[in-house]
């Protein structure tokens, strides 16, 4: 244990006040002393630091949890030392402020009718005025405390309603006269609380308030009794003895913008939180609940988290709270990514919902939000679907290349010098008109994000990704290739049905839909590029399925061909 010595001497010399016997008698006088037989003692304090781990044991994450928070939020909590600077420091540093009072305890048990204190302030003891102990030679436990340990008829107790943690010392010496010293070792008498809140894109923001509590059941953690020698006799039952004030203050750690790529976002306890702890004791393993209330996404939660560790005294302990959340991430039209409930009506909206999560070395993808148009045939002509040279399977990942540059084309007629983007005059006006609409989508709202890319006609593979992440489809179970031809555009009577695969549309289509968006589940959506080398190629949506179709007349039904752009970020 790590203690601070500090002399009271020379807090009183600074005021110029003898609060204990010093080498210059001139400036001593008959108050705020300690004196036996008219000697003064030698008074001096030293005050422990907050542990963060046991000198024998290495730092270490106490345990690891999860918690289902319900309404799609998830929490990783975990309980360590905490590795913060311990107070007071272990390096030079002034007394813990506070008002202090010193006692004798005689020793048939009795409290000495007088006492001494004073207020440490800025480094310096300044002494109650007309305050002193006269003692005859004998033994006697001298009791030191703060003021968050009072003093009653029969000992002194910590209430349930505490400002700081409560300090004791005491020591016990027999005076026989002359030159004496007596050196109070102060302890702390509670284990010191941090929690720490992370959520990803976005601040949780915590609600101050008594919804953010410590719940102990039985409830036999509350005032604190101690006899006159400051040894712990009983506890109540009732509200939990803790610096409640200080458990639902939260700071931003840094301050972070928005970013394009998933971050941690962190708030912290702007103040520690002590919990009454006599010497002896700790509080067991899952006895102690914290209760924190915060919105997170736009949800607001308050929930219970069970602490699976000891809490020793004089410990200090970071609770780290991870939140996750089950919902879509959006791309947002500033180029930053988020979930739903941290947007900004009217200056933060979502344009896409990401597909890939863009890192420090690779592009994100996402898909727009909305339908760019119908019609969307991605031919060019009757039985030319103008496109080739391409991938031509169904794991296709060359839409952005396709819409976007003249490699693959090879249009009726003169040698293509514009991108299929481009086309959009006669006799193109019908056919080819998917990644016309692809590249010139609209998101309704102008996008200032200069890391937002071109909107493109997205091929297979990349439509591919979307369904497994958004509409649990399992690859597994996905055809080799394109598997089911048509011949009038239209989808569903000609989809046998040992030829789709399982698909949760309807939650796929949600993730459209909860942001304003459109998705149909009995559709289907042109692709970039060729089935077999040639084909015209759809993905088609039933409520329940998904099927990979080609149509020889590479066009679509009246009404169909329903075109999502996708965008690079």
């Amino acid at each position: 244990m790590d203690y601070k010595f500090y002399s009271w001497a020379a807090f009183s010399l600074s005021a110029l006040l003898a609060f204990s016997a010093c080498a210059n008698d001139d400036i001593a006088n008959s108050e705020n002393e300690v004196t036996l037989n008219g000697h003064k003692l030698n008074i001096t304090i030293n005050e422990e630091t907050f542990e963060a781990e046991k000198p024998t044991r290495a730092a270490q994450v106490l345990y690891r949890d999860t918690v289902d928070m319900g309404d799609g939020l998830v929490a990783e909590v975990s309980v360590e030392p905490d590795k913060e600077e311990p107070l007071p420091a272990k390096t030079r540093a002034a007394m813990s402020e506070g008002h202090y009072t010193i006692y004798a305890v005689d020793a048939a048990g009795n409290r000495v009718a007088d006492e001494l204190s004073g207020t440490v302030a800025s480094g310096k003891f300044v002494p109650d005025a007309n305050k002193r102990i006269r003692l005859a030679p004998g033994t006697y436990t001298f009791v030191c405390h703060n003021d968050e340990v009072k003093k009653t008829p029969t000992g002194l107790e910590v209430s349930d309603y505490m400002k700081t943690y409560p300090m004791i010392g005491t020591v016990t010496k027999t005076l026989s006269g002359g030159v004496e010293t007596v050196t109070f070792h102060m302890k702390h008498l509670a284990a010191r609380f941090r929690a720490q809140i992370t959520t990803y894109t976005a601040y949780a923001e915590m609600l101050e308030g008594s919804t953010t509590y410590f719940s102990v059941p039985g409830g036999d953690l509350s005032t604190m009794h101690l006899d006159k020698k400051g040894q712990l006799t009983s506890r109540e039952l009732g509200t939990t003895a803790y610096t409640w004030d200080t458990l639902d203050k939260f700071k931003h750690v840094g301050n972070k913008p928005f970013s394009s790529i998933v971050e941690p976002f962190e708030v912290i306890n702007s103040q520690h939180t002590y919990i009454a702890l006599a010497e002896g004791e700790n509080i067991p393993a899952n006895k102690i609940n914290y209760v924190f209330y915060g919105s997170f996404h736009g949800k607001i939660n308050q929930r219970g988290i069970n602490i699976k560790t000891p809490l020793e005294r004089n410990h200090t302990y970071l609770v780290k709270v991870t939140m996750k959340t089950k919902d879509p991430l959006y791309l947002y039209q500033d180029g930053t990514v988020g979930y739903l409930g941290d947007k900004e009506v009217g200056t933060r909206e979502p344009i896409a919902l990401v597909i890939n999560e863009k890192t420090a070395t690779e592009k994100g993808m996402a898909v727009a939000l909305k339908d760019a148009g119908q019609r969307g045939t991605p031919g060019f002509g009757y039985y030319n679907v103008g496109i080739g040279g391409d991938d031509g399977t169904i794991n296709n990942m060359q839409g952005y290349e396709i819409t976007y540059t003249t490699n693959y084309c090879y249009y009726p007629g003169p040698t293509p010098t514009v991108p299929p983007a481009d086309i959009k005059s006669a006799p193109y006006e019908t056919y080819g008109y998917a990644y016309y609409l692809a590249a010139h989508y609209n998101p309704g709202i102008q996008v200032t994000g200069s890391n937002v890319g071109k909107w493109f006609l997205a091929s297979s593979g990349q439509w591919t990704r979307l369904l497994v992440k958004y509409g649990e489809l399992d690859k597994s179970k996905m055809p080799s290739d394109f598997n089911i031809p048509t011949y009038t555009g239209e989808l569903h009577p000609c989809f046998a049905v040992n030829s789709t695969t399982p698909l949760n549309t309807a939650k796929l289509a949600s993730a459209f839909t909860q942001a304003g968006g459109t998705f149909s589940m009995d559709d289907q959506y042109p692709v970039s590029g060729t089935v077999h080398g040639g084909t015209a190629g759809y993905i088609g949506f039933t409520p329940t399925k998904v099927g990979w179709g080609y149509d020889i007349f590479v066009r679509l039904g009246t009404g169909a061909g329903l075109v999502h752009p996708f965008v690079y970020f």
